[in-house]
């Protein structure tokens, strides 16, 4: 039955008051599109037992600020968090999880991608969050995931631990993201079986009916609708409508659908609502269980300033039609142009002037970082952070620039197959065509570390600091990588402290600091800065800790850290060399020898460095 929502919403609030604090389970199932939801059969089934928001919009199409948008009831603009690189989430800033903690519930998260690990500070408030998925170098963020198959395992045994305290409970599952096995669809079916097995759970364990069950995705997916292949860079409805799926408590209301437009800071204050937590202030948001219709609904990109070097975007959503702002406005009538085929702004100014006109009373604020101290700014201007400026504002229209993120594509896979040179070569021709792309920056300097081109490396990252600072403290972490081989120790660790500070990868630079004073011969300094970075751990880790104990004389710990080094990382040839060196300097020739075997297997071009090893370590007694 489809219902407005102020009729229902009276009768909401009545049953909210039955279970007075009833679990809590939220499931955000990444880029899943809205029209998908008729083709998921697990997800159909809960519908019976929920209310399905039919027009829920996400405020960006990038899975962090999305999901600091969810946990915080706040937009992009005013939590702070643009993009799922450079930005951590303010931890002053009260969540979900934090509001249902001082509500005396028990706090877990189990996520499947690494863009929502806990360096962003997107775990604030809970007791216990999951996110143990290795990073590895060079690799897109995209393709940094887990199984949902081992996050919703995660989940159940927390799950198993709760006794005394209500839980609230956050699973993210990331299969229909790229890269799609095989195709999106797919994905999502697998997505929809992943979600059925962990409400059969909550079932069996006489949690479902009593429990607030949330199911909802972050942003959809592009599927070249408009030219787009995945999400960040336009805001047509296919990449912000999402699934909102909402079952009360005792299942009332089930089998009920809401037209009108709600938006994912909505579901803060609905938790709130029926959970009887005290919500923060002065939120945009609207719970759906008071009677207040939501207002218009504000999205953004940066990403393709920021990334691309192009034109930001901005776009609000009414009853009745989406409003696209940038460089060639767009307006769509959702009623009677569901795909956005026809661009309606000239025929219908009065509704393109209002929507302008609601758009510019949303809360703006400048996306660059870091936010610091006084201090701070001082210690970082010297090292020529906050006097970087941003290239001019593009007004290229990101749909008309869509090609070359082909021709990105291309010099990405030549990447894959380590023809670092040819890559570069194709990194530098369309770099000089958009001077502001800095993710070509960090692909030319990535490449230049591999051909051994160490000047050029860290001149590629110094240049995309100046351009762009939004991303300073990313490229700090690379610019210091390049600094420690260079042996440019004081620089380097001057770099890695601002990336440690601003970064969204604090583990990876507190790894470089380490490295720092181990190189100085502060073995010990070195070890206790190692100790402390937990999991998950930044690529390398277990090398570098490996050598720090060997160093130290650590011989067990040194062959536990290698072997783990292997086990993490298979193709890490530096690990297979070390462990067989200190295998064979322990006496252990047989396990030399197999370690190097195994090298060769999966390395064959490390044949000559295995056979040249064992020719030299053969007089060792």
């Amino acid at each position: 039955m489809l219902r407005r929502l102020a009729p229902l919403l009276l009768l909401l609030a009545a049953c909210s008051r039955e279970v007075s604090r009833p679990p809590v389970i939220l499931i955000s199932i990444d880029t899943l599109r809205a029209d998908r939801l008729g083709r998921m059969p697990a997800l159909q089934a809960f519908a019976k037992d929920a209310i399905t928001f039919d027009s829920a919009w996400s405020h960006v199409p990038l899975t962090l600020p999305s999901h600091a948008s969810l946990m915080t009831g706040l937009l992009p603009p005013e939590h702070g968090v643009r993009d799922n690189a450079g930005y951590r989430l303010d931890p002053k800033l009260p969540t979900i999880a934090s509001m249902l903690k001082a509500r005396g519930y028990a706090t877990g998260a189990a996520v499947s991608a690494y863009v929502l690990r806990r360096g962003t500070n997107i775990d604030h408030g809970f007791d216990a969050y999951d996110d143990d998925i290795p990073f590895v170098e060079g690799a897109p963020t995209g393709n940094l995931q887990r199984a949902g198959k081992e996050t919703i395992a995660k989940a159940r045994a927390w799950l198993d631990a709760q006794k005394a305290q209500p839980p609230f409970l956050f699973v993210h599952l990331f299969e229909p993201h790229t890269p799609y096995a095989p195709t999106y669809d797919a994905d999502v079916l697998a997505a929809d079986t992943l979600a059925g097995t962990l409400l059969d759970d909550l079932r069996a364990r006489g949690l479902y009916d009593d429990a607030l069950i949330i199911i909802l995705s972050d942003h959809g997916e592009g599927l070249h609708e408009h030219g787009e292949a995945e999400h960040g860079v336009l805001l047509y409805r296919e990449a912000l409508q999402v699934p909102l799926l909402v079952k009360l408590p005792k299942n009332r209301h089930h089998g009920e659908h809401i037209a009108q437009p709600v938006q994912l800071i909505d579901v803060l204050p609905t938790i709130a609502a029926i959970t009887g937590a005290t919500p923060p202030p002065h939120l945009r948001g609207h719970s759906l269980v008071d009677g207040t219709p939501t207002g218009p609904v504000y999205s953004e990109t940066l990403y393709p300033r920021i990334h691309l070097g192009w034109s930001e975007l901005r776009s609000i959503v009414s009853a009745s039609h989406h409003l696209i702002d940038g460089p060639q406005p767009e307006l769509y009538d959702l009623a009677g142009d569901p795909r956005e085929t026809r661009n309606v702004r000239e025929s219908d100014r009065r509704m393109f002037n209002q929507l302008r006109a609601d758009l510019a009373a949303m809360p703006q604020r400048d996306a660059a970082v870091p936010r610091v101290s006084a201090e701070e700014a001082k210690k970082l201007a010297a090292l020529g952070y906050l006097t970087a400026t941003s290239t001019t504002v593009s007004r290229k229209n990101p749909r008309d620039h869509l090609p070359e993120l082909d021709q990105r594509r291309q010099a990405a896979e030549l990447m894959q197959r380590q023809d670092y040179a040819a890559a570069a070569k194709a990194l530098e021709a369309l770099l000089a065509q958009n001077p502001g792309w800095s993710d070509l920056r960090d692909d030319l300097g990535l490449c230049y570390e591999r051909l051994g081109r160490l000047d050029d490396a860290a001149r590629a990252y110094r240049e995309a600091i100046r351009t762009t600072p939004e991303l300073a403290p990313e490229f700090a972490l690379s610019l210091a990588a390049v600094l420690v081989d260079q042996e440019k120790l004081d620089e380097a660790e001057a770099h890695a402290r601002v990336a440690a500070e601003h970064s969204s990868q604090p583990a990876a630079a507190q790894l470089l600091l380490a490295q720092i004073r181990a190189a100085r011969h502060d073995l010990p300094g070195a070890l206790s800065l190692l100790e402390q970075i937990q999991a998950p751990y930044p690529p390398r880790y277990f090398y570098v800790l490996g050598d720090v104990f060997g160093s130290l004389g650590r011989t067990p710990d040194a062959l536990r850290a290698f072997t783990e080094a292997i086990r993490r990382d298979p193709h890490d040839a530096d690990a297979y060399f070390r462990l067989a060196l200190l295998q064979r300097v322990t006496g252990n020739r047989a396990a030399s020898d197999a370690t190097l075997a195994h090298m060769v297997r999966v390395l064959p071009e490390t044949r000559a460095l295995a056979a040249r090893a064992v020719a030299e370590w053969s007089e060792m007694p």
